[in-house]
Order: C-alpha cells, then structure tokens, then sequence
C-alpha cells in the first residue's frame, strides 16, 4: 500500500467519525469536504495522478472500471473499516476526481428526521405513487430508508428495491426485501420496473426517475396494485410535477397527467436549511394526492396546488413556507438560507 493510499484511508475514516458528509479528491487539486453544508478545505494535500491512480485501484472493481472507461463516470458503494460510502467517479477538466459521501451505519428511525419524517403519514398505502424529492444531498435516500426499515417492522410484504448503487443494507425482519442494482442486477429502470413486477412485490422502491420511460414504467406499477416509492431531484410540489409530467413526449402529456393524477399517493419536497451551532434542519412540503390535486393535475394547472396544500393543514400537508415558520417556531433555523 502505498503512501498516499494509506494516508487517503485516514483522511476518510477520521472525516466520517467527525461528522463530514463528504470528501471530495480531484487530480491537481487540494481536499475539500462538506459538513453541515459548507465547503471547506483539508489539509494542505495536492493531489497527483500517481495518488488518483493508487486510490482507483484501491476501491475499484473491474466492473467499475470498465464502466469508467465507457461512460467517463461511474457510482458504487465502498466499505472502510466500519464505515460505507457511496463514490462517485468522474472527470472535470481531463482529470479523474472522486466524491464519497458518508453513508450513516444504521438507518435512522423516523422519529429523528425531524419534518421528513411527515412520511410516515403515507405508510399505510397498498398502491400509488409516493415521491420523495429535493436537491442532492438533501437526505432522500435517508428518509427512504427510514420509511422502509419502519415499514419492515408493521407490515409482512415483499419490498423489492431498485439502486444506483444499493447504499443502505436492509435486515430481513417481517418483510422480505429484494435489493437489486444497477448494471449488477438489473440493465435499466424502464425494464427493471417491468421485471420487478412479475416478482410479486407489494412495494417497489425506485431510487431515482430520470426519464419518461421510466415514469411511465412506475405509473403501470403503481395502477396495478404495487405502492411505488420513487426520488426525483426537484425542488417543491409544483416544480416535481411540472418535471414529472414534462419527461413524457408532448403527444403522451394528456395521457401522463391523467394517470399521475389517479395514481399519486403524495410527495415530499424536501430541502435543507442552515440552523443553530452548525447543524442542517430539514423543512418539508406535503401534498396528499387528494381529489382537490387530482383536478389540478388533470387540467394542468400546476401552481394551484399550492392553495391544496395551504389549506390541507389538518391532513398533515404544508408549503415550503409553512415548513420554514415551523423550523423558526421551533427556534431551529438561524439563517435565511436553504443549503
């Protein structure tokens, strides 16, 4: 092992154990590292193509690599020690640069989540569409995992997981989960959703709709009988459905709206804010898929769901600003920024 790749473990495993979110490792560039939303950067390292190339080889299978060769990118897990991460590989200016971000040891339940755990109001579903949104980094994945790992402890279902990579390993409890990943397990999420749905699942877990064809694969599932549970990288209610809907060819969009209106169960926008002594705070919009939402999205009117949820208060929905007077209710949020 060599020098570097030595002090690249350290560097890793001191960061997780001092609540650093992510590391970032660039050729020709120093360390950065994010916590509690902030940048900053590490040590007075200058990284060479001599220590990218030791850290490749260190984390990297040869499924990695050649995925790497062919896309000039590429994403799994990795364990250290007792710590895992999900790594992304990628390129910037012709040079090879990772991003680790830490993944926490145990999924943590609702209760600590703070506003994403207004989830749990959506538990008792046995079809439709739930999606989870928000920037990246914003704890969607978490809060997934979290609803599933309660869910595993109310229900006896079958709940098959669709990853790019698999980050949080589900322990075999009442439920029986199924988690497959991408190129390991499955070629695509069009066809994966197929598939799931011949292998007699009562959830389908998506980790992230990115195009038309997978949106209308999840809409099949969740009108016929499966309650799918998918993440969008979107901002609020209204901008999630206007992208959901837009990722369908303009001939379909009738069709799409018609369907997302019958199926969707809920979505939670979520977004994180600045908060006292260093620490982020999650602030939640909520929408029910109710009849009100339902007439909205049918006749495209989009931006009328905020009234929906402004006034659906006693069913557990909220704005983005509802959720915002809440954080500063509570005394949580300091700064008058979203991170």
């Amino acid at each position: 092992m060599g020098a570097f790749e030595k002090e690249f473990e350290r560097i890793l495993i001191s960061s997780s154990q001092e609540g650093i979110s992510d590391v970032f490792i660039t050729e020709g560039a120093p360390v950065f590292c994010r916590r509690a939303g902030l940048m900053f950067r590490l040590g007075d390292y200058e990284i060479t193509r001599d220590d990218i190339w030791s850290v490749f080889t260190r984390i990297t299978r040869r499924e990695h690599q050649e995925d790497f060769l062919k896309r000039k990118e590429a994403d799994f897990t990795w364990e250290l020690s007792e710590w895992r991460y999900r790594v992304h590989i990628y390129r910037q200016r012709g040079r090879t640069a990772f991003a680790f971000r830490v993944l926490p040891k145990e999924i943590p339940p609702l209760e600590r989540l703070g506003q994403a755990g207004a989830v749990e109001q959506f538990m008792d579903y046995e079809d439709g569409l739930l999606l989870i949104t928000g920037a990246t980094g914003a704890g969607k994945t978490t809060t997934v995992a979290s609803f599933l790992a309660e869910m595993s402890t109310r229900k006896d279902y079958h709940i098959l997981t669709l990853e790019d990579p698999v980050e949080f390993v589900f322990p075999q409890g009442r439920c029986l989960f199924s988690q497959q990943e991408l190129g390991r397990d499955f070629l695509g999420y069009p066809g994966g959703i197929i598939s799931a749905m011949r292998e007699n699942p009562n959830v389908i877990m998506i980790a992230e709709l990115r195009d038309g064809e997978s949106c209308e694969a999840a809409l099949s599932a969740a009108a016929s009988g499966h309650f799918v549970i998918a993440t969008m990288h979107t901002g609020g209610v209204v901008e999630t459905v206007e992208r959901f809907i837009s990722m369908f060819y303009e001939e379909r969009q009738n069709l799409a709206r018609s369907m997302l209106a019958s199926s969707l169960r809920g979505i939670c926008a979520q977004k994180l804010f600045a908060g006292q002594r260093g620490r982020q705070y999650c602030g939640v919009e909520v929408l029910h898929g109710n009849n009100a939402a339902a007439n909205i999205i049918r006749r495209g009117k989009y931006e009328q769901l905020q009234s929906v949820m402004q006034s659906g208060g006693d069913q557990g929905m909220q704005t983005m600003e509802m959720a915002v007077e809440r954080l500063r209710g509570e005394q949580l949020r300091a700064m008058d920024r979203a991170i």
